[in-house]
């Protein structure tokens, strides 16, 4: 039998070496571990001991070890060998009924896992989990140790802990869970400011969730200025384009910096992700296991940007940001709600400014690239409000009358009902073709859920001599796509007096998308470059629109760059009305394509996100991952585009009295124009 070296440093040390904690299995002579003497749990899986083992359905697991062709186990003579794609194996643990706070140690092989040990508690209390990264240390053969920071564990109300482990083919062994750090048990918090969790604890969802068991471990002394330095260069050298690096990366730069004064693995990590949340940007974001956190309480209600025409005078509005109403419900949790109703504030601020100034605590948060638009958060606003805030003011309207209360109600989100699931918020208040998916007979509104493939039909309101047909579609990811809105032209030429294109909760895709719907409206014409990366690591952006222009013919040689739009089968007389709304990415470039055909007009409140780059993404252990915006586009005219959404034609908001009675106006604003320009 071969021996094992010792564990080594690895490259991974670059991102997670312990600081100054007791190492996990020591080795011996031979090369084999040996487990610590104070573990309180350990498991490695010999004969006789293998512990309770659950996954989903196909998956496999086995106990290898002890063959002559096999690997060799690190702690005795087998390991635990797990197969099924990225399904989850859960492994039991037998932990102390008593309150203590743990390092949970494992070792894996073969692939890069999400690892944690999940807490479930008999009472109220919700679960609770310990997330396991590497320490840095890796053997000859290819063990990787995984360790968690220390995870507080309320023995006292334990009712089951496992070990859980996602990879898509990993070997695992030498299980080991070790006393360390002071217990802290958390406890309930209300708002994301409440001052019960501490410094090094967020609440989230009414729990004080100790951020060091969600995040990577904090480097050691002598690699932490290095591995903050590091991070900060890869926004330095790649993040952005001529907008966004002027007027985010700075600010984004020196929170970063911070990370190196940094004396908690909660203090680095969330300076980190503070950083990349200053970015402001569509396509960048910082994500760890603190994203996956989820409220039991569900808001059945959609909230829109739009003008609160008859409230102004019960709660005035904000001169820089648009009045959010109510969209649409669900039937459950909507707290008595209704269409047009107004939510006037949440926490005393301005409900985009409330949910803006979460920037420095939540890892859900999602900008525009573009500063104006803040359709990102006006549709987050259901699922925001329960995980951070503490109540929201609303004033209610009656469909009926058309009246509404002549003062705000406050509403306390732990009123809220727990279970159930809310609506989809997609800027629609309703949908407007025949034979809507999923429908229910008499209410299309009840699932509101538009599929992937686009949905294609004759507008309701049209009749059949006025031939109006529409398409309703959120994605634009072409591999798929492209030839069912090739498809699509083709039929509206032939069969079309009108279109109205229903993109307002554009969730982007690739460009070969848009390129194809623009064929259907305008002549062929290169229309820009990109998203391409940086020309150069650093570019800041042409100084002039000279040198926009010869970036522009400098990439132009490069056909995956070119925007070509349109066709040579175009059909200049036919109608096409374009709904927009939260659009980005390669939602943005379809807008971009479309604005300026003869026969074309976009109708919508405000521009769109502005994330014209593209981006890289950087994938790291257990949930713990970021994604950089990078590059900009050049227009022919030698206009870098990134930050600066596309407008619409006709700028159309939505009204509270509209809304009260049942009125769409975008769609309205756009049928009508179609009515009047008929082929």
């Amino acid at each position: 039998m071969s021996l094992k070296a010792r564990a080594l440093p690895s490259a991974l040390a670059l991102l997670s070496s312990i600081e100054s904690v007791a190492l996990a299995a020591d080795f011996d002579a031979r090369g084999y571990a040996v487990f610590e003497p104070a573990a309180v749990v350990t498991s490695s899986f010999e004969d006789g001991e293998t512990p309770s083992i659950r996954c989903d359905e196909g998956c496999e697991w086995n106990a290898s070890g002890g063959g002559a062709d096999e690997e060799l186990a690190l702690h005795g003579s087998r390991y635990l060998r797990l197969s099924a794609g990225q399904a989850p194996f859960e492994i039991d643990l037998d932990l102390p009924r008593r309150d203590a706070s743990y390092r949970f140690r494992a070792w894996v092989r073969h692939a890069r896992v999400w690892a944690r040990v999940v807490l479930e508690y008999a009472s109220n209390r919700p679960t609770e989990a310990g997330w396991l990264f590497p320490s840095g240390r890796v053997t000859s053969d290819g063990w990787v140790e995984l360790a968690s920071n220390p995870v507080s564990v309320s023995g006292s109300e334990l009712q089951a802990a496992f070990f859980r482990v996602e990879g898509a083919l990993v070997d695992l062994d030498a299980i080991e869970v070790v006393p360390e750090g002071g217990y802290e048990g958390g406890g309930a918090c209300f708002g994301a400011t409440d001052p019960a969790c501490g410094p090094r604890a967020s609440c989230i969802a009414e729990r004080c969730r100790q951020n060091d068991s969600y995040l990577p471990l904090l480097p050691a002394p002598e690699h932490r200025q290095s591995i903050a330095r590091y991070l900060m260069s890869r926004i330095r050298h790649h993040y952005g384009g001529q907008y966004s690096r002027a007027n985010y990366m700075p600010a984004a730069l020196a929170e970063m910096a911070t990370m190196e004064q940094a004396r908690s693995a909660s203090e680095y990590w969330a300076a980190f992700g503070r950083g990349v949340r200053l970015l402001h940007d569509w396509h960048t974001s910082a994500s760890s296991a603190l994203s996956t956190l989820g409220s039991a309480r569900h808001l059945g209600v959609c909230f829109i940007e739009g003008r609160a025409d008859l409230t102004r005078d019960v709660w005035p509005s904000s001169p820089h940001r648009a009045d959010i109403l109510v969209s649409h419900v669900a039937q459950a949790a909507n707290m008595g709600l209704r269409p047009g109703d107004r939510l006037a504030s949440v926490d005393g601020e301005h409900p985009i400014d409330w949910a803006r100034s979460l920037v420095g605590v939540a890892w859900v948060y999602h900008p525009a690239t573009d500063p104006d638009v803040d359709a990102d958060f006006a549709e987050a606003l259901r699922s925001l409000i329960p995980l951070y805030a503490r109540s929201f003011s609303v004033v209610r309207c009656d469909g009926e009358s058309g009246a509404c209360a002549d003062r705000t109600e406050t509403i306390d989100v732990k009123t809220i009902p727990e279970g159930g699931s809310g609506p989809r918020c997609d800027n629609r208040p309703a949908y407007h073709l025949a034979n809507p998916p999923e429908a229910q007979p008499g209410d299309i509104t009840i699932h509101h859920r538009v599929p992937f493939l686009p949905w294609r039909d004759r507008v309701l309101d049209s009749s059949e001599v006025e031939a109006i047909y529409g398409m309703t579609w959120d994605n634009l990811y072409g591999p798929v796509l492209s030839p069912l809105f090739r498809e699509a032209n083709a039929f509206f030429k032939q069969n079309a007096r009108g279109v109205i294109l229903d993109h307002r909760a554009g969730n982007g895709g690739t460009i070969d998308a848009p390129e194809a719907i623009t064929e259907l409206v305008r002549p062929p014409f290169e229309l820009s470059v990109g998203p391409g990366f940086m020309p150069v690591a650093g570019y800041d952006g042409p100084a002039t629109l000279e040198e926009g222009k010869l970036l522009f013919e400098r990439f132009r040689v490069f056909p995956s760059l070119v925007y070509n739009i349109g066709s040579s089968s175009a059909d200049p007389d036919l109608p096409v009305a374009l709904l927009i709304h939260r659009d980005g990415s390669a939602s943005d470039w379809l807008p971009l394509g479309m604005k300026g055909a003869p026969k074309v007009q976009i109708f919508g409140p405000h521009e769109t996100a502005g994330a014209f780059s593209s981006f890289y993404q950087f994938a790291y252990w257990s949930r713990f991952d970021f994604q950089i915006a990078s590059g900009d586009t050049f227009t022919f005219e030698g206009k870098a585009l990134i930050g600066h959404g596309i407008e619409p034609d006709v700028v159309v908001e939505h009204t509270q009295s509209a809304l009260l009675q049942g009125r769409d106006l975008p769609y309205e604003a756009a049928l009508q124009w179609i009515r009047e320009n008929l082929k």
